[in-house]
């Protein structure tokens, strides 16, 4: 039976979910995007990060989170600057591990003014969770007025973690100072159509055989907020592998990189 009998409507006024789905997938296509520095990257990404899309990268220790955090505040600053954009560079530690010197060398990789690139960047040292909600305060109203924004964020989850071995800190409290966290950035991220990369700590997934063999910490809050997850991990001889999974919007993807002094970069056989 025709549709739009059933509904009493006009059938001018029935839009096909084959028409919703190619008008997404054309405004998908047009997003600007930030590359990552890494081919590889990019094409797990289908051509980079794009706007108003949160992404979550996790993994553990030493498959290149904070590193890749760096390189993407230089590869931000060099499409702004190269576009004469307005432009903010937002960036949260919560663990103590953005180094000037680092991004300096990665500036140095290519060819970019360091001194003018790190003036460029806003960074907020996070001590608690109640600090990140304050800082996310300030943050929307830094964005409002501007067009183009990076928001990096290492690492999401770094003092729920911590908060919830605190005996003096009440479990109820610790989750709903998260979960405030977690929908500020979903909103800051839709609301402004931001760039937003985020990292997180993770634990052992104790399923057998299972391929991702590690979990963001909070995901079954994170699970919620997050449209985008990366998850890396580590092989031997420096073998390291992206695989993007539960996308709502590309299809699932593995591929290797590796980490040199020149930051995330391709891995050829």
């Amino acid at each position: 039976m025709d549709l739009s009998k059933i509904l009493s409507v006009l059938p001018r006024q029935i839009i096909s979910s084959e028409e919703i789905l190619r008008s997404f997938n054309k405004e998908f296509n047009q997003m600007p995007i930030l590359s990552s520095g890494s081919k590889n990257f990019d094409k797990v990404l289908e051509g980079g990060f794009k706007k108003g899309l949160p992404y979550l990268i996790f993994g553990p220790n030493r498959t290149g989170k904070t590193q890749l955090c760096h390189q993407l505040c230089v590869q931000a600053y060099k499409l702004f600057m190269e576009e004469g954009l307005k432009y903010n560079i937002l960036y949260i530690d919560t663990e103590n591990t953005f180094r000037p010197e680092r991004l300096t060398e990665l500036c140095e990789a290519k060819g970019i003014d360091s001194n003018e690139a790190l003036k460029s960047i806003n960074v907020s040292n996070i001590i608690s969770n109640s600090a990140f909600l304050l800082v996310l305060e300030k943050i929307e109203k830094l964005v409002e007025n501007i067009p183009n924004n990076l928001l990096i964020i290492d690492s999401i989850n770094n003092h729920y973690r911590s908060e919830q071995g605190d005996p003096e800190k009440p479990y109820n409290k610790v989750k709903n100072d998260f979960i405030e966290i977690l929908t500020r950035i979903n909103l800051l991220t839709k609301n402004f159509n931001c760039f937003t990369i985020t990292t997180a700590q993770v634990t052992p997934n104790f399923l057998d055989n299972a391929i991702i063999q590690d979990l963001p910490v909070g995901n079954l809050f994170i699970n919620h907020f997050f449209s985008e997850f990366l998850y890396l991990s580590h092989k031997e001889d420096n073998k390291n592998f992206v695989h993007l999974i539960n996308s709502l919007v590309m299809p699932e993807k593995r591929i290797l990189y590796k980490i040199t002094a020149e930051g995330i970069e391709d891995y050829r056989l």
